[in-house]
């Protein structure tokens, strides 16, 4: 059977690993599977403390993209998904001193219900006018130039409609600089729905309007079982547990060893670890970020690796504070709060953790978790962990009733280059990237930097890649009738 290297342990490569082995039992081809760490999971990591559950990167896996719910089912994991806290009002976006509600309605940048968000005091009186006018603006021309997320949300809805709302929102999730992030990549919806409605606030008006009555017509009552985010018991960090446990009897895991280099081409690929010791395989995948996986392929795909390095990466550092419950105030009865970059604070976003899902606390304790970082504040990130817990500490005083407590303890994990800036132009770069590794045939790419940054955006490419690998060692090996297996069985 061919040979199938993997270089990264993340949640990339253990799920490329598991979409190689046949689901019926049947001959896989023979897989090894790298990590220079000596714990594979990548930047998914749980940890227990003092009756605390940390996550030290990711906390959740969005339901609606199907990847990630499928993996947990093939894994036997469907009993130990957990909703989020169902009792959360919401979240909530700083303005001065003030905590304000996410206005009902509210997706992303664009309002779909316009009474909650009149009264919403996010925005000036000013500001409201200026966004209602996307009621009235034309569409953009059809052939106008790629835009910016900030372009967009500025065209459309003015610009304190991207400072107060869209950038704290959108910085949440891609940790970016929304001036350089590209809107048809990250969050293709929303052109859509000018192309299509022309006004963002009439689109979502008619989307929610849709999404009553086919509720209606379901006869849907109590609502779905799970929110748009889910976890699982324990944290997510099962997860990768589960994949290391199927996967140990078929694959070779090797945690703690590094790939220095690597040659080859689609007829075969020679890997070299850090100790000098040399293995060949019939196939590559690269599971890691796109400027690691450049390294390795400079010496012999120049113009792919240029590519892959031109890809920006954003640091970033979670720090998780337990308190005693009783020696601070109610938190608001909310997932967490965001905070616009404007505000030139410390903090991008806090979690309730202990709010946002159950069992992440003991009884007598709160536990909430920060981040720090990101595309436009990397300085926070050059500080070391104490001082970067007190001015965490010094702004989350600000906005909830923590008065003087003295946290029980505080855990600071940092991610450095870990976040991928799909910026503009990364559609033309990314399509350039995937020609390079379909003439390579044999090599495959995998990453927060290429078609999502999510867990299920990077196992949907991870099963793609297992699908193209098989299909090519196939038709190479044993002609296009004699395939190893196909996800059709899997």
């Amino acid at each position: 059977m061919p040979h199938i290297a993997i270089i990264g342990g993340g949640i990339g490569g253990l799920a490329c690993a598991h979409a190689l082995l046949p689901k019926d039992g049947g001959e896989a081809p023979r897989i090894t599977l790298f990590d220079q760490r000596d714990r594979l999971g990548g930047v998914i990591r749980s940890s227990q403390r003092d009756g605390f559950l940390l996550e030290h990167g990711p906390d959740s896996i969005i339901r609606i993209k199907p990847a990630g719910m499928r993996l947990i089912e093939q894994l036997g994991l469907s009993d130990a998904l957990q909703g989020t806290n169902p009792e959360l009002t919401g979240s909530f976006i700083s303005k001065g001193d003030r905590l304000l509600p996410i206005p009902d309605g509210l997706y992303l940048m664009a309002p779909g219900k316009l009474l909650p968000f009149a009264l919403s005091p996010l925005l000036s009186l000013r500001g409201k006018l200026r966004t209602a006018c996307d009621l009235i603006l034309p569409r953009r021309p059809a052939d106008a130039a790629e835009e910016s997320l900030a372009a967009f949300v500025r065209r459309r809805l003015g610009q304190e409609a991207l400072e107060r709302i869209a950038q704290p929102l959108v910085g949440g999730i891609y940790t970016a600089d929304p001036e350089r992030l590209s809107l048809s990549h990250c969050m293709p919806q929303f052109p859509a729905m000018e192309a299509e409605h022309r006004s963002l606030i009439l689109a979502m008006r008619r989307r929610a309007r849709a999404a009553k009555k086919a509720k209606q017509a379901e006869g849907t009552v109590s609502g779905a079982r799970y929110g748009l985010f889910v976890s699982l018991q324990g944290g997510l960090q099962r997860l990768v547990d589960r994949l290391q446990e199927v996967l140990a009897q078929r694959v070779d895991l090797r945690p703690g060893c590094a790939i220095a280099a690597l040659t080859g081409d689609a007829s075969g690929w020679r890997l070299t670890d850090q100790t000098g010791q040399e293995q060949r395989a019939d196939a590559v995948v690269l599971a890691m970020p796109a400027h690691a996986a450049a390294e390795l392929l400079r010496p012999t795909q120049a113009e792919l690796a240029a590519d892959l390095a031109s890809i920006p990466y954003a640091g970033v550092a979670t720090v998780n504070i337990a308190f005693d419950r009783q020696a601070i105030g109610e938190l608001p009865a909310a997932a967490g709060f965001v905070v616009p970059a404007m505000e030139k604070r410390n903090l991008i976003a806090c979690t309730f953790a202990s709010t946002k899902y159950t069992d992440r606390s003991p009884d007598d304790g709160v536990l909430l978790r920060a981040f720090v970082g990101g595309a436009l504040q990397t300085a926070q990130l050059d500080v070391d962990d104490d001082t970067l817990v007190a001015r965490v500490l010094a702004d989350l005083r600000r906005w909830l009733p923590l008065g003087q407590a003295t946290p029980r303890f505080t855990a600071v994990h940092r991610w450095p280059a870990a976040m991928a800036q799909p910026v503009i132009g990364h559609a033309d770069t990314l399509a350039r990237i995937r020609q390079a590794e379909a003439s390579a045939s044999t090599l495959a790419l995998v990453g927060n930097g290429f078609e999502g940054v999510g867990i299920p955006d990077i196992i949907q490419q991870a099963s793609a890649a297992a699908d193209r690998l098989l299909a090519t060692l196939s038709q190479t090996r044993e002609g296009p009738d004699h395939a190893l297996h196909s996800s059709a069985i899997r």
